[in-house]
């Protein structure tokens, strides 16, 4: 049984332990955010659709042919202005280890500039790995016979080049060769997961499928259509398409507001001419418009804030 303190006493334990109290140092709460992510670098070499003029490359508005630099080694397309796309922000062919081809039309597959590519990287290193549909590699080993080393491509096609872990997905775009299938790639790194999606217009249901559960860090959209009602559409993404499926990747977990909307693919008709009306129109919607030679960063969703106590 608990006896109670005289008065006295409870006042002088109490004033006591007061002030033992405030001698001691006071206790501070910051809040502690994780130091910036790691990240990979993405660079939108060429980003223009076919329309452009590309006798005329480097003026005011005119984008070179589709093209993609993934982390310093591994180039996504090599079309009418391949060689000029590297040449043009000092890249050397010798830096690339891997092309990879979504499709064979001319201005994403072109082998006279891989011929120049090759030619550049000189002798001494190891080919140059050519991931692509069958049909492309065969157009190209008739041109360059035994200058590389052939990968073959079909939707669900897993494979690896340095830190990239690829999926070869489905892409809804047509080809003179009905038995050719474009291709978009989901890339998956240490840094983060993107989608390539262009050429193509949606997403198919397989390729929706082989993305599975996998949250995506950013995509690379087909943007060749800024306002909806053109035809091309049935093949090519515009403005309005995108934001739809941006809606249902979020709904089914793909993709939250943390996700990173790049715009590619312009066709020199079909936006608006003044660059900052161009903008403008991806900016309204959080997402950002390609430009040659600019690099993105490919980085994972920062780290929440968690509270922390410093003595």
């Amino acid at each position: 049984m608990k006896t109670a303190l005289p008065r006295r006493s409870f006042l002088t334990r109490t004033l006591a332990a007061g002030t033992a109290a405030a001698a001691l140092p006071a206790r501070r709460v910051r809040a502690v955010t994780a130091g910036p992510a790691p990240s990979i670098t993405v660079r939108t070499l060429g980003t223009g659709a076919a329309d452009h003029d590309w006798k005329r490359i480097g003026e005011p508005g005119v984008r070179g042919s589709a093209a993609t630099l993934i982390d310093g080694h591994v180039l996504i397309d090599c079309g009418t202005t391949g060689y000029t796309n590297l040449t043009r922000f000092d890249i050397p062919p010798r830096a690339l280890t891997d092309l990879l081809i979504t499709h064979s039309h001319g201005d994403h597959f072109a082998p006279d500039q891989i011929f120049n590519v090759l030619e550049a990287r000189g002798p001494d290193l190891p080919p140059l790995g050519i991931w692509a549909s069958p049909q492309a590699l065969a157009t190209l080993a008739r041109a360059q016979p035994g200058r590389f080393a052939a990968h073959p491509l079909v939707a669900g096609t897993v494979f690896d080049v340095g830190r990239l872990h690829v999926t070869a997905l489905p892409a809804n775009h047509l080809l003179p060769d009905p038995s050719e299938q474009a291709l978009h790639f989901l890339i998956e790194t240490p840094c983060g997961t993107l989608l390539y999606a262009l050429d193509g217009a949606w997403l198919l249901k397989q390729a929706r499928l082989l993305i599975g559960k996998r949250r995506l860090d950013m995509i690379i959209w087909d943007a060749t259509v800024a306002h909806s009602g053109d035809f091309r559409a049935f093949e090519h993404n515009d403005l309005a398409m995108i934001g739809l499926m941006m809606a249902s990747l979020t709904t089914t977990g793909a993709a939250d507001s943390r996700t990173v909307c790049v715009l590619d693919h312009i066709a020199r008709t079909l936006w608006p001419a003044d660059p900052q009306e161009a903008e403008k129109l991806a900016s309204d919607r959080g997402w950002t418009l390609a430009a040659d030679g600019v690099p993105l960063h490919l980085r994972r969703a920062p780290q929440q804030r968690v509270p922390a106590v410093m003595p």
